[in-house]
């Protein structure tokens, strides 16, 4: 009897207990679910658009390059147009100076084939492919739409006019892509592969068709009517979310091209957001329930602390009832000080899973390899900044590190980098590790001159820094500031990309500002 009664007074109150522990974990973690889906999904928007707007300015670098060499190779034409050798010389020395084109030839004024390099055997045959018509009828600097040509594959012709010295039009030097078979667009875009499982980038001209894929047998193909296709040729910049040919959810960023009229498309499976976000939910889960079971224990315990002296005043009650003539009072505490340092118990253990929860959210935002914050944290984090300036950095010629000295000691290096940049940053500035070997610096309230002696300072250390694999390494800087450079921070740090990019190009180991872009 007396155990009866003890048994479902704490069954009662375990099962109240357990459904509010229960309850307040699951809406713990399908709001972390939901908010962490929600956040992984914006910043894979954010950087596949990101991405593609990087593409698509090297795309139209590349198209630029082409037409300027096509256009010293025209000069150089305007006095060698009527010696079939000297041509020849000039076209193939464009064909081997380059990896430009796949073929390169000059059509005189009638569309004529005069020298072609490699040669096709069509030397005074008359080409009447749809670029060599649009070429002969604007006598401009033109970059067709692709075309099935007379060697049966899909071509894009590049292609600048000659004249003579007196300005007499003699026809136009070509270069074409071959869309179907190696390429220098190809070449371009395979070196900026994504590194998350199912993404892929693809090029559509202005009119949709696909001009580069990485399944070959998708060439060709007409995507106009997916509603980012229809974007981009447009001419608009932006993401988007987006069902492909095979039914698959696609987040999607897309930018245009403006030299060409086409449009690049980065896009990542809409699963692949999952399986990190339910990594994260599973580490806070079992963090989670280990809390749980720890106030669990100490709940019973206190449980019966509080049973013992109810179950007693139950058996006093009861022998009152029943008249006993001997009734042995209770001694009972006073409990109302045990009752309320049980409730603030409780209390704290609530805030402290809380605190647990928000501390593993606020893990989501750091680099586990180097402990700087991650991108995730950057995009969140610098909107609310208006006045400021940017360090760009990467680790020159990194992949060669990993080669020779293995992923463990360029791991090292990248945390010998991060220490680096923790010891020369200010207390404000706050360091990011943007991804793989590249990293950013945010400088609050900082100009540019401060930022830029900042950055060389970071640039000598580390040149001059013994480096955990005996040997020096270096780094090539672009700097940007807001507002000065950009009202958008997307834009800023396209802009510093560019500057950190055109140091590079300029020899590695020096910082260049977006001032200094063209």
């Amino acid at each position: 009897m007396k155990r009866s009664s003890k048994m479902r007074l704490q069954s009662l109150i375990l099962i109240l207990l357990t459904f509010a522990m229960l309850g307040t974990f699951m809406a713990s973690m399908i709001s972390s679910v939901k908010e962490s889906k929600e956040n992984l999904e914006r910043s894979f928007l954010n950087e596949n658009q990101f991405y593609a707007e990087k593409l698509a300015n090297l795309t139209d670098d590349l198209f630029k390059n082409m037409l300027q060499t096509l256009k010293t190779s025209a000069k150089h034409m305007t006095t060698i147009y009527t010696n079939p050798d000297e041509a020849y010389a000039e076209i193939n020395d464009v064909l081997d100076s380059t990896n430009f084109f796949n073929s390169v030839f000059y059509v005189n004024e009638k569309g004529i084939i005069v020298r072609s390099a490699p040669h096709f055997g069509l030397e005074g045959v008359e080409i009447k492919s749809v670029g060599v018509k649009e070429a002969l009828r604007k006598k401009a600097p033109t970059i067709s739409e692709p075309y099935v040509g007379v060697s049966k594959q899909i071509i894009i012709l590049l292609s600048h006019p000659v004249f003579d010295e007196k300005g007499t039009y003699k026809g136009f030097i070509g270069g074409t892509i071959y869309l179907d078979a190696p390429n220098s667009i190809q070449s371009m875009l395979a070196l900026h592969p994504q590194h998350r499982s199912g993404s892929y980038v693809y090029v559509v001209d202005s009119k949709g068709n696909i001009i580069y894929h990485p399944e070959k047998e998708r060439i060709s193909d007409n995507a106009i009517e997916n509603h980012v296709v229809k974007h981009v040729t447009n001419g608009d910049e932006g993401h988007s979310e987006v069902v492909n040919t095979e039914g698959i959810s696609m987040l999607a960023g897309f930018a245009y091209v403006g030299t060409a009229n086409w449009g690049v498309v980065s896009q990542t499976p809409k699963e692949a957001v999952e399986e990190p976000t339910y990594v994260m939910v599973r580490e806070v889960a079992i963090s989670a329930i280990l809390i749980i079971i720890l106030v669990f224990i100490v709940s019973l315990l206190l449980l019966k602390r509080i049973a013992n002296p109810l179950r007693k005043l139950a058996e006093f009650a009861r022998d009152v009832a029943d008249k006993q003539h001997h009734i042995e009072t209770p001694t009972i505490p006073d409990r109302y000080l045990e009752l309320n340092e049980l409730k603030k118990t409780m209390f704290l253990m609530v805030d402290y899973y809380k605190e647990q929860i928000e501390t593993f959210e606020a893990e989501a935002t750091v680099d586990a390899l180097t402990g700087l914050f991650n991108r995730r944290h950057l995009n969140n984090t610098i909107p609310s900044f208006h006045d400021y300036s940017v360090i760009m950095f990467d680790i020159d010629r990194f992949k060669l590190v990993n080669d020779q000295y293995g992923h463990l000691m360029g791991d090292e290096v990248l945390k010998f980098i991060a220490n680096t940049v923790r010891n020369i940053t200010r207390e404000n500035d706050i360091a990011f590790r943007f991804g793989g070997e590249e990293f950013v610096i945010l400088l609050p309230l900082t100009d540019v001159e401060t930022t830029y002696q900042l950055a060389e300072r970071l640039r000598k250390t580390i040149k001059t820094s013994k480096t955990p694999i005996g040997k020096k390494v270096t780094i090539s800087i672009g700097i940007g500031n807001m507002p000065k450079n950009s009202i958008h921070f997307t834009e800023l740090l396209d802009l510093t990309d560019q500057a950190l990019y055109k140091a590079k190009n300029d020899g590695r180991n020096r910082i260049v500002r977006v001032d200094e872009l063209n």
